[in-house]
C-alpha cells in the first residue's frame, strides 16, 4: 500500500514538471558582438573574435537586455548566406547570432558601427534572420516582418515559407508595406535625405502550428533569410516623407539567388528561447529518475 502511494504522489509530481515545461520548445540562440576575424567562402565559414555576449535579466515582470562582456574568443561556424562573402570584410564590428551553441552555424549577421549614445549599435546591413539579432537599422529605419507557413511542406515544427510580410518603418512612420515571395527584392527610398533602403527576401520558415490540426505542435523555431542593406543618406534637417500611396517604391523579382550553402536549421528573442530548450530535457530527465526510484521501492 505504501508504494501504491508513493507511485501516485511520484506520478503528480511528473505532470507538475510537465506542466511547467514551455508550450514551445526551441533550440537555444546566443547572441555575440565582436569584428570579423577572416572568412573562408569555399568552406561557407566565417569567424568572429566575440568579447560581448547579450542577454536578459528578469524582475517585477519587467525585463532589462544588454551586452555583458566576456572573454575575447574566437568563434566560426557556416555564414546564413554567401552575400555575407560581399557585404562584409575582415575587421567590420559586427552582431552575430549563433544556434544550437557557440558558433556552429550563424543564423544571422549584421554589420554595425559604434552609435553615440547608445548601447545597441546601429546596423547598416543585416544578413540572415533579422529577429534574431537585438539590433536597429541605421538612418532611423526599423524592420519587422512576420512568415505565412507553405502548410503542405513542413518538417516537424516549422515549414517552408509561402511568403513574408514585411514592415518598414521610418522614426514613427510606416512607410512600406509588402508581402514578399522568395527571390524578391523591394527599394524603399522616400525620404528627402538620399537614404535608402534595399530588402531582399532570400527564403524563409513559418511556424507548423498556424496549419490546420497542428495547433500546440513544439520543435525547432522557424529561421529566415534577409539581405538589408541602408543608404544613409545625408545628415541634416528631419525627413520630409513621401505618403506610403506614392511613395517611389520599386520592387524587383530575381531567379538566380544562390540558396544558402548549409540548409539553415528551423528566431527571435534568443535570452528566453533558450530557456525552453533546457528545460524540457530537464523534464524529461526528472521524470524518468522518478519512475525508476517508484520501481525500487
Amino acid at each position: 500500500m505504501k508504494k501504491k502511494h508513493i507511485l501516485t504522489l511520484l506520478i503528480g509530481i511528473a505532470v507538475i514538471f510537465l506542466a511547467a515545461a514551455p508550450a514551445n520548445a526551441a533550440v537555444q540562440e546566443i547572441v555575440y558582438r565582436g569584428n570579423l576575424v577572416s572568412m573562408n567562402q569555399s568552406a561557407g565559414t566565417m569567424t568572429i573574435n566575440a568579447g560581448y555576449t547579450y542577454g536578459c535579466t528578469f524582475a517585477n515582470g519587467t525585463s532589462t537586455c544588454g551586452w555583458d562582456p566576456s572573454k575575447p574568443v574566437n568563434l566560426t561556424g557556416n555564414v546564413p548566406d554567401p552575400s555575407v562573402f560581399t557585404v562584409l570584410k575582415t575587421g567590420d564590428p559586427v552582431v552575430a547570432t549563433s544556434m544550437g551553441g557557440p558558433g556552429g552555424t550563424w543564423i544571422g549577421v549584421a554589420k554595425v558601427f559604434p552609435t553615440p549614445g547608445i548601447e545597441n549599435w546601429l546596423a547598416t546591413d543585416i544578413i540572415g534572420d533579422p529577429g534574431s539579432l537585438p539590433v536597429n537599422l541605421a538612418a532611423d529605419y526599423y524592420f519587422t516582418y512576420t512568415t505565412t507557413p507553405e502548410c503542405g511542406n513542413c518538417t516537424g515544427a516549422v515549414c517552408n515559407a509561402l511568403s513574408a510580410a514585411v514592415t518598414l518603418n521610418s522614426t514613427d512612420r510606416t512607410v512600406l508595406e509588402k508581402t514578399m515571395t522568395a527571390g524578391e527584392k523591394v527599394i524603399y527610398n522616400g525620404r528627402n535625405d538620399n537614404s535608402s533602403v534595399i530588402i531582399t527576401f532570400v527564403q524563409g520558415q513559418g511556424l507548423a502550428e498556424k496549419c490546420p490540426g497542428k495547433a500546440g505542435i513544439v520543435g525547432m523555431q522557424p529561421v529566415s533569410i534577409f539581405i538589408i542593406h541602408v543608404n544613409q543618406g545625408l545628415t541634416g534637417p528631419s525627413p520630409v516623407f513621401t505618403p506610403l500611396d506614392t511613395a517611389p517604391v520599386t520592387t524587383l523579382v530575381t531567379t538566380t539567388m544562390t540558396a544558402p550553402k548549409t540548409p539553415v536549421p528551423a528566431t527571435s528573442a534568443p535570452t528566453t528561447k533558450a530557456a525552453g530548450s533546457v528545460l524540457l530535457p530537464c523534464c524529461a530527465i526528472g521524470i524518468l529518475g522518478l519512475f525508476i526510484v517508484a520501481r525500487k521501492l
